[in-house]
């Protein structure tokens, strides 16, 4: 401040000038700095700086879900083969069944390392199983079948030390083989035991490089798992003696109950080892199953594939394939006299529900619909391997008719989950309908006729005539209720749009009207002959055969029908080369849909003789054993193993 500033504030008695007045009023320095600070920051603030930053769907909280072991109950019935059940905390892995996240991405492991200490303590046992909320189920499965095959055991094993490898190239892995405890899997299980050290001997390798980190376990554990009517653990904990692994699988005995409760097993297995999919943990965990059936408990996949997508386990399966469009496949079982049978067991279907009618072949060559192949395995393991990024291994194909993989490729069942399949089947009366006829085949058996008729008097043929017809009535009766379920969804088969539906629909519409026009044409054929019997051109004869003909014995309205079958099944046959939907309507159309008479001779009095001395049949019905107190050889009944 000048000196003469400074005077004006002197005190003094003398008034104060109008120039001092002025003086006064004069702001401070210090408070007009303020103002011209808050003024720039005024200015500033209206400027936009635009920051980096995660979009929402980049946002990743953790690996680790939130998860409630409530939602996800197994009824197993559990034993222990080595140790007791360990009691563990463990964390769940987040990785649901639509979205995977990487676990590469930095911002992933960062997240994961700030999870550490996060644990989710492990609910008491339970007995029963509780369906997970809708939302935890998986939604859109982005998969085409996860099948391939593989050309025996030894290609599957080929096959799973391939992903063994790969599995290590990434991180620590746990293998969790489980094992179908049935009979008749007792030679696959030595097979793969005595291929188990050749498996890891080519694994060995790629441990030596990887190397085992100071306080870190081994790079590849496994685990040695059996399941049948209810589960044993013969690993209490993983291991990586596999000397002890191969021993283990050759001592697993056979469960006779013929039950085979995979899901379940599959389920309990997640539940025990989950903490190996722990933050702290982080391990790649693989489960092999190895079975040749479907599996009892199918019905919990909903359950099973929302937990092991969930928890981040693959699955893969070594398996059969699955019958086109059938629920029973065959097996063979070698008897202890080294007589084998195929025996029928549950195998499929290879889709959500039936899709294909179950009917007879008349007449013709014979047709084994149940060893018709349909290049995939059952709905419900397929979709579970597929579903955790998994494959199933097709170790055993049908030992009937099979398909090129290339064209069934464009043939694959629907992989969602079913609750999107039936909302997709409501939607088109079309797929409704054949559904819906398909389960009535399966619920109502329907059986080829008698086309043999004694004729040594008119009396025996009328009588064996009107026998016939009576069962004949009844398969009329069945088709013709078929073939009015699948009416009502002709108008929307011009708005199916895939190849499968396609196919099924137009075949399941030209057999159920062949069968129906040759089951028309069969009672009159009959009414006729009961009527005026044919006389024989030879007299020695005494028998009538009735054969597949052009010639049709019924009037305009059974010709209707043959016609509406002829060209359905034309249709199939054009446009889906190479499938088994081809395969059964040429079959089909190989027989005539009409009927004609043929003579023959039957030796009627010798009939039934000699029937207990017939060897072959004996080797059938009867096992030969010997008495071990008298040493005499015996028969006694065969007894067909539960499979």
């Amino acid at each position: 401040m000048s000196r003469a500033s400074s005077e004006n504030y002197r005190y003094t008695d003398e008034p104060l000038t109008e120039s001092a007045m002025s003086g006064a009023r004069e702001i401070p320095a210090w408070l007009v700095s303020l103002g011209a600070h808050v003024g720039v920051l005024f200015v500033l603030s209206g400027f936009t700086y635009v920051t980096g930053q995660l979009e929402e769907d980049d946002v990743i909280t953790s690996i680790v879900d939130e998860y409630d072991e409530r939602e996800y109950k197994f009824d197993v019935t559990v034993a222990d083969v080595v140790g007791n059940d360990s009691q563990v905390n463990s964390l769940s892995a987040s990785q649901a069944a639509a979205k995977v996240v990487s676990q590469t991405n930095p911002q992933d492991q960062m997240q994961q390392e700030l999870q550490e200490d996060i644990l989710i303590p492990e609910a008491p046992p339970v007995n029963d199983i509780a369906q997970p909320p809708t939302a935890d189920l998986a939604s859109v499965i982005e998969t085409t079948g996860a099948t391939e095959k593989t050309g025996g055991v030894e290609g599957s094993l080929d096959r799973m030390t391939f992903e063994i490898m790969n599995s290590l190239r990434d991180r620590e892995t746990l293998v969790v083989w489980l094992f179908d405890e049935s009979g008749s899997l007792a030679p696959r299980r030595a097979d793969i035991a005595d291929r188990f050290e050749n498996i890891y001997g080519q694994l060995d390798s790629l441990n030596a490089t990887a190397g085992i980190k100071k306080g870190r376990t081994a790079p590849l554990q496994t685990a040695i798992v059996g399941f049948g009517q209810g589960l044993h653990f013969y690993t209490d904990e993983p291991i990586t003696d596999i000397s002890k692994a191969a021993g283990l699988v050759r001592n697993i005995q056979n469960d006779d109950s013929g039950e085979e409760k995979v899901f379940s097993a599959v389920g309990a297995v997640v539940q025990k080892w989950r903490r190996f999919r722990s933050a702290s943990n982080r391990h790649n965990c693989m489960i092999v199953v190895v079975t040749d059936e479907r599996g009892d408990d199918f019905s919990l996949i909903e359950d099973v594939a929302a937990l092991t997508s969930k928890m981040g386990f693959r699955v893969y399966c070594i398996g059969n394939s699955s019958p086109f469009g059938r629920e029973k496949g065959f097996v063979r079982y070698t008897y202890p006299d080294d007589y084998t049978e195929d025996i029928p067991v549950d195998q499929g279907p290879e889709s959500p529900r039936m899709e294909v009618l179950d009917l007879p072949f008349w007449g013709g060559r014979r047709v084994d619909s149940g060893r018709i192949s349909s290049g995939l395995g059952p709905y419900a393991l397929t979709r579970l391997c597929a579903e955790t990024g998994g494959l199933y291994l097709i170790t055993d194909d049908a030992s009937g008719r099979t398909f090129d993989s290339t064209v069934m490729k464009d043939y694959l069942p629907d992989y969602r989950p079913i609750r999107f399949y039936d909302a997709d089947i409501a939607k088109n009366s079309a797929k409704r309908a054949l559904v819906a006829a398909a389960e009535l085949t399966r619920q109502n058996s329907i059986n080829a006729p008698q086309l043999v008729f004694r004729a040594d008097t008119d009396n025996a043929l009328r009588t064996e005539a009107t026998e016939a017809q009576r069962p004949a009535s009844i398969l009329e009766h069945r088709v013709g209720q078929i073939v009015a379920a699948l009416d009502e969804g002709a108008n929307d088969r011009a708005r199916i749009r895939e190849p499968r539906w396609q196919a099924a629909y137009d075949l399941a519409v030209g057999r159920a009207n062949a069968v129906l026009a040759r089951s028309l044409s069969y009672n009159q054929m009959l009414a006729n002959m009961k009527v005026a019997p044919k006389s024989f051109e030879n007299k020695k004869n005494n028998t009538w055969i009735m054969k597949p003909s052009g010639e049709v014995e019924t009037g305009p309205a059974v010709k209707k029908i043959m016609a509406r079958a002829v060209e359905h099944l034309s249709r199939v046959i054009e446009e889906h080369p190479g499938t088994p939907f081809e395969y059964l309507a040429s079959r089909e159309l190989e027989q005539r849909l009409g009927w004609t008479w043929e003579e023959s001779y039957t030796n009627y009095a010798e009939m039934g003789q000699g029937a207990g001395n017939n060897d072959a049949q004996n080797r059938v019905l009867f096992l030969e054993v010997t008495d071990p107190t008298t040493g005499k050889k015996k028969l006694i009944k065969r007894e067909r193993p539960k499979l």
